[in-house]
């Protein structure tokens, strides 16, 4: 598994009656393909790629959230993921002094929770 660092951009669209902006998605662009995944404010995003998958790692300290999106190439959106609500499921989903643990040893924990 290795970790890339692809760009990444906001999809937005607007409403032609009200003129307002609404964000619809995150896409990461890599190797002329486009990955479409939710993410939000205060995101902290890791990308990892294995073979022709492409996982997407994305953890919120202020709220606590962490979620897995899984991609195979070239399909624009997960085939599979995993969102993790809270402390607590975090904690059981990758064990005590999870924080502890590297980027790629989190990723690989919860790709065998989806299998």
């Amino acid at each position: 598994m290795h970790q890339i660092k692809p760009t990444i951009k906001l999809f937005t669209s607007q409403d032609e009656d009200t003129n307002a902006i609404t964000i619809n998605n995150l896409y990461l662009d890599h190797q002329d393909n486009h990955y479409q995944f939710p993410g939000g404010t205060n995101d902290a995003i890791y990308v990892f790629t294995q073979s022709i998958a492409i996982y997407i790692l994305s953890s919120n300290e202020v709220n606590g959230t962490m979620a897995l999106n899984c991609f195979m190439v070239p399909e624009p959106d997960p085939v599979n993921s995993i969102y993790l609500h809270n402390q607590q499921h975090i904690e059981r989903a990758l064990g005590h002094g999870w924080n502890e643990l590297s980027l790629a040893t989190i990723v690989e924990k919860l790709i065998d929770l989806l299998i």
